[in-house]
Formats: C-alpha cells, sequence, structure tokens
C-alpha cells in the first residue's frame, strides 16, 4: 500500500515538473527545437570566392562535331508544325519557299532530336553532338493516281528501306534551298570548326532505317562551288580504280575500308548480307548518286580508298601545321626552327603512324 502511495507522489511530482517546464521555456525554446536538425540551404555567402581564368587548358574540344542534313519528307506547312511540335525537332528547317529565311527552332546549345539512334565513327547518340539541317521536300515521287493507301505503302517501305529506290524516283531541291544550305553551313562550320569529313546526311549515321537526304542532294556542288564537306580527288580514284586489289580483296578487308573512313555500323561478318548493303547504299547515295543498287563493285570500292587517302592526306598537313607551329612557340627557337629539324620531326611522326583524326 504504501509502495502504490509513494508512486502516486512520483507522478505527480513528474506531471507538475513538466508543466512548470514549458510555462517557464525560454521564448526561442521550440523554435530552437524545430530548427535542430534543420540545414542551412541559403545561398548567401558571406565572402564571395573569386574564379580566376588567368590559366587556361588546351585539353577541350567543342562539343558540336558533326552536322547532320536531312528532309522531312513533308510539305512546308505539315514540316513546320511536326518540327514544332513534341517528339522531333531539328536546330534549323528550310523551307521550299524562296522568300522565306532560314528558321531556327531549337538553339545551337541545346540537343535537338533529329538524329534517333545513329552510328558513326564508333560514336553513339550523334545528337548530343551534331546541329540537325531539315530540308522540305518530299523525298520521293509520288504519282498523281497514288491512292492514299498506295503512299502509305511506299512510305513505309522507304521508312524501313526494304528495296532500294533509285535514282530517278528521289525529288531534286530547289535553287534557293541549295543556297541557303550552302550559307548556313559556311556560317556553321566556320563557327564550330566542323572536319569536312563531318558533314554528313541522315542515312551515314544510320543507314539501317533511313535514306534521307538522298540522291539527289547536291554533295559534289557544295565541295566544288563552295568547299563545303567532303569529296575524293579525281587523280586518287582513278589510280585505286585501276589498281586491281578489288579482284583480290577479302569481304573482310573491304568492309575495313569504310569502317576507317567512319561507316562504323557496317557489320564485320564476312557477307554481304542486307544490312551491308544498305550501308553501301547509304554510302553510294552519298558519294556515287546515279548508281545506287547497294551493291559493291570496283567503283564504290576505288571511291572509299580515295576517301580514306585524301582524310590521310588531310590528317598530315595538320599535324605538319600544329608541329610547326609548336617549335616557333617552343623554348628552343633558334635550334629547332629550321626546316630539317622540323621535316625530322614530321617524318618521326609519319613513320610511327601517329596520325589520327
Amino acid at each position: 500500500m504504501f509502495n502504490i502511495f509513494i508512486k502516486k507522489i512520483i507522478i505527480y511530482i513528474l506531471i507538475i515538473f513538466s508543466i512548470s517546464f514549458f510555462l517557464l521555456r525560454p521564448k526561442n525554446y521550440i523554435k530552437d527545437i524545430n530548427n535542430i536538425n534543420t540545414i542551412n540551404t541559403s545561398n548567401e555567402i558571406d565572402n564571395p570566392i573569386k574564379i580566376s581564368t588567368i590559366y587556361k587548358s588546351a585539353a577541350y574540344n567543342l562539343r558540336i562535331q558533326y552536322i547532320i542534313l536531312h528532309y522531312t519528307a513533308l510539305d512546308d506547312e505539315l514540316s513546320l508544325k511536326v518540327l514544332t511540335s513534341h517528339g522531333v525537332s531539328s536546330h534549323y528547317l528550310i523551307t521550299t519557299k524562296e522568300e522565306e529565311p532560314i528558321y531556327k527552332l531549337v538553339e545551337e546549345s541545346n540537343r535537338a532530336w533529329h538524329a534517333g539512334i545513329t552510328m558513326f565513327e564508333n560514336r553513339g547518340s550523334i545528337n548530343d553532338s551534331s546541329i540537325g539541317i531539315e530540308i522540305v521536300n518530299l523525298g520521293f515521287q509520288r504519282k498523281v493516281t497514288n491512292t492514299p493507301a498506295q503512299l502509305r505503302r511506299m512510305t513505309r517501305r522507304q521508312r524501313e528501306n526494304r528495296y532500294f529506290l533509285s535514282y530517278n524516283e528521289y525529288i531534286d531541291y530547289e535553287e534557293s534551298q541549295i543556297e541557303k544550305v550552302a550559307y548556313l553551313l559556311k556560317e556553321l562550320v566556320k563557327k564550330y570548326d566542323i572536319k569536312p569529313y563531318r558533314i554528313l546526311g541522315h542515312s551515314d549515321v544510320a543507314p539501317y532505317r533511313k535514306i534521307d537526304p538522298g540522291p539527289k542532294f547536291p554533295w559534289k556542288r557544295l565541295y566544288d562551288e563552295y568547299n563545303l564537306g567532303m569529296w575524293y580527288d579525281e587523280k586518287d580514284y582513278r589510280k585505286f580504280l585501276y589498281d586491281k586489289k578489288f579482284r583480290r580483296a577479302k569481304i573482310k578487308d573491304i568492309k575495313e575500308e569504310f569502317i576507317k573512313y567512319g561507316y562504323t555500323s557496317m557489320p564485320t561478318n564476312n557477307k554481304w548480307d542486307f544490312e551491308s548493303r544498305k550501308v553501301l547504299y547509304a554510302f553510294q547515295c552519298h558519294f556515287r548518286p546515279k548508281k545506287i543498287d547497294g551493291n559493291i563493285d570496283n567503283e564504290t570500292f576505288a571511291i572509299i580508298r580515295a576517301l580514306n587517302e585524301k582524310i590521310k592526306k588531310m590528317n598530315e598537313a595538320e599535324y605538319m601545321e600544329k608541329l610547326q607551329n609548336f617549335l616557333q612557340k617552343s623554348f628552343f627557337t633558334n635550334i629547332f626552327i629550321e626546316d630539317n629539324i622540323v621535316n625530322d620531326k614530321f617524318d618521326y611522326i609519319k613513320n610511327n603512324n601517329l596520325f589520327r583524326r
């Protein structure tokens, strides 16, 4: 009985103590308790830290490495509607109307959704490192008598690349479009220092599923008249055309030439299957548009070899220029600036296969 009494006394004392503590608590007690586990998220810094740019690193490059050209396969109105809605986009759109400007739809600093699943130079996700240019062009010829169902089937067959369209089945581009493309490419190449062999068609980077901008896109004209893009030297082409290497070349060796140029979607098997022919078709649309059948032949083989030879020469010239600039800026300028020393250094790099893209 006594124990129960003692317990009640203790309970009463605790209750009185708790009430007294609550009533007599410091004014900021509750605030302090609430903030005890709170992290200060204020963006204010009492003493701002300075960022200096007096030192510069040479180990960087620009995000934009490629320019990818497309045709829309739609008319002007639908092209603009599709490219400004959700799902697909491009940085620029060029319509068929001469009086209209080049439309900039996406800022170059942002990634446009124009290329999809891609592969070139062993790089996937070309969207991340490219600028996309869409050109309004229906792609291939439609007949007035085509029913909507026939057009849908043709579009599906074209999209799935289940057969190879001939050159004459494609539609020409407008003259004003070519001039606008040339102007835009000039600006972008200068701004981002784009390599000539990285101005490509959608089919170059996605040959299994795309065939735009098609063989009617004037790659050679852009090269001849505006010095834009890549084309082979006729002298090298003739040399490789008549050296008879094609007759004795193995399939894997021929494919290796395409992979070396950048067509890394080329299957590495030892046969010319349909996927391999799609890569050949994309290549022919770009570099031999008048004869596009997806078949390997001596002409196609000579062209790819001539292109690789040209890239090799371009890289040698670029490295020679860099080497000369380096030696001119070096501490030992007076010793190494002699031409024979420069050439010795260059020969060492060349002979040891140190040239890279």
